[in-house]
């Protein structure tokens, strides 16, 4: 079993509303599959006339032991609503995502 921690965004790293990213990741060790877990998510609104309501994180793996058994990318979605279903600024939003992915 193989373990890696992948990040995407951070302090000061601005998303827009609907956001789609693939972020790459190594393992050491061939495997066969891979589980990506949401290992911590921080986010910070810093428009205070709206209050999110509905914040999404998907995470899907793309990985194909049959092309390689080491490398791969998980496919991070984020999407926030506020409490009207409108969508929070880009630029007012900060964020963080790490993603444990595990190879088995």
């Amino acid at each position: 079993m193989e373990f890696v921690t992948i990040r995407l965004g951070g302090p000061g790293r601005i998303f827009p509303e609907d956001n789609r990213v693939e972020v790459p990741f190594s393992l050491s060790a061939p495997v066969t599959a891979v589980y990506p877990l949401l290992q911590s998510f921080r986010f910070i609104n810093h428009d205070g006339d709206k209050h999110v309501e509905d914040v999404q994180v998907r995470l899907q793996p793309l990985f194909n032991a049959g092309v390689s058994t080491t490398d791969g990318k998980v496919e991070i979605e984020t999407t926030f609503q506020d409490s009207e279903g409108l969508s929070v600024s880009a630029d007012l939003v900060e964020m963080e995502v790490v993603v444990l992915v595990v190879g088995v």
